[in-house]
């Protein structure tokens, strides 16, 4: 983050075992004689300020990204080691083969750009036989908004994937910290023209995009099950796709289509062999339809799902003559025309003209079903407000909660292309931080409280329109504030 943490920050982080690598404020600019002064001054200020919280793994006393000057680098390793000299120091840095007078070479690895290579070699960025920790990957590399178009959105997480299981296949390297949490104001020089980096694996508000469950699904603490898809043909060239990712701790999906079971799908231990749960690809949508439906043999059910798989990413047209050649032998084995061929395909495998299907997928952990999610066409839109605390209390300052507002459908499926106005109204001993007219951006909002020097019951209420366009009261949340004893009640 470039800068130290308020102490409140620090102490939850100690409560609830977040490891914590901390820096002196800056990026980049390294100013005068006086300014390296102050800086070296930041570094005292935060060891001593931190010094005695568990939660601190890591002292960063370069400025972020900024270049070599050994001068000042060994003042504020030096200035850290004497408050603090059980700690490990590092210095988070862009440029390979820098000069360490740190004791961990801290690198932010921007290496994957979408192609084969993830991470960099140890070896090509430094030299020296120290711990190596790659403190950012991803980031601006490809900012993912929560109305990006559905592939956008997947192959944001899948990058992160990439990254992970690099990294965890890797000894050399120590850990990795990707770039970032959350997506932030930003200034004039960067964001998407509306001075935002959409740069999170979460929005603003901490919405989850598809990428926080490339994390959320490593751990085993509660099954994780996330479907990366809407199966709305719309979101897909030529209606059409290949396949899709689901990203879970479970140990298989078993998928089911209007009632049927088509497959079960596994972890994908080829291309994510070092991740402790790989992604799953699924990648058949039509099962045994074909040979116990329309009694093909099974060599033509593999070369039409051959078939299908290349037409899905390249499109019909100029189709090699392999796969021509394959294209033939199912219509001379199974006596068909290319109009039946073409007829059989639309109807049971692309699903144009037929009844509306209903996609459930079920994550299996231990042999017992332990997530659901169901995949289908929207009949009612609703609001969900999930607050991070529901009970305020007035002490030392004001108290504040987040309100995370999530459109979603009749099976609680984000909505990512709801963009609808919402005014949000407070009653009760509680006040909006900032405006009270906004707009779900990619199906997601949030809006913040705080407490007034009241203490007693307060509401919090969306006000919007629904599928029906009808303005109406669409969600409300309750708060509890108290305080100390002299402070006004309010119980209304």
């Amino acid at each position: 983050s470039h800068y130290p943490q308020s102490k409140h920050f620090i102490n939850r982080c100690d409560e609830i075992g977040l490891l914590v690598f901390t820096e002196i404020p800056g990026w980049q600019h390294i100013g005068d004689e006086k300014w390296k002064e102050i800086a070296v001054d930041n570094v005292k200020n935060m060891v001593r300020q931190y010094r005695n919280h568990p939660s601190i793994i890591l002292w960063g006393v370069r400025i972020n990204e900024s270049a070599d000057d050994d001068d000042f680098y060994t003042r504020a390793n030096a200035a850290a080691k004497e408050s603090d000299p059980c700690r490990q120091t590092g210095g988070v840095r862009c440029i390979k083969k820098s000069s360490l007078l740190e004791d961990v070479y801290t690198y932010n690895d921007f290496t994957h750009s979408g192609k084969k290579h993830v991470i960099a070699k140890k070896k090509d960025v430094t030299d020296k036989d120290v711990p190596y920790l790659i403190t950012e990957y991803n980031g601006h590399m490809y900012p993912t908004k929560m109305f990006d178009d559905e592939s956008h959105r997947v192959e944001h997480v899948l990058r992160h994937a990439r990254v992970i299981n690099a990294v965890m296949g890797d000894d050399s390297v120590a850990g990795c910290f990707g770039w970032c949490m959350n997506d932030y104001n930003t200034h004039k020089d960067f964001g998407s023209g509306d001075r935002i980096c959409y740069h999170g694996v979460m929005d603003m508000f901490r919405n989850p995009k598809d990428a926080a469950y490339a994390y959320s699904s490593q751990s085993d603490k509660y099954p994780v099950m996330h479907i990366a898809t809407s199966m709305s043909k719309g979101d897909y060239p030529m209606a059409m796709t290949k396949s899709i990712w689901a990203f879970t701790n479970c140990d298989y999906i078993k998928m089911s289509i209007n009632g049927r079971h088509i497959k079960d799908f596994y972890p994908d231990k080829v291309r994510f062999k070092d991740l402790l749960h790989p992604p799953i690809e699924i990648d058949d949508f039509t099962g045994d339809i074909l040979t116990k439906d329309l009694g093909f043999s099974e060599y033509s059910d593999k070369v039409i799902k051959k078939l299908l798989s290349y037409i899905f990413v390249n499109g019909p047209e100029n189709l090699p003559i392999r796969y021509m050649l394959m294209m033939a032998t199912v219509l001379i084995k199974e006596k068909l025309t290319i109009n039946k061929l073409t007829q059989i395909i639309t109807s049971h495998v692309a699903g144009w003209g037929d009844n509306v299907k209903r996609y459930v997928f079920e994550g299996i952990k231990d042999g017992k079903t332990v997530a659901t999610q169901i995949k289908e066409p929207l009949k009612q839109m609703k609001l969900l407000l999930l607050t991070d605390t529901s009970e305020l209390k007035e002490d030392e300052t004001y108290d504040t909660a987040s309100v995370r507002i999530r459109a979603v459908d009749q099976n609680m499926n984000l909505l990512n292309y709801c963009n609808e106005p919402l005014r949000i109204v407070t009653e009760g001993p509680i006040k909006l931080i900032g405006p009270d007219n906004i707009s779900l951006k990619g199906g997601c909002a949030g809006v913040y409280i705080r407490t007034d020097k009241r203490c007693g019951k307060a509401v919090l209420r969306v006000i919007g329109n629904d599928i029906s366009t009808v303005t109406k009261l669409l969600a409300e949340t309750e708060f509890l504030v108290s305080c100390k004893k002299d402070r006004q009640i309010d119980l209304s």
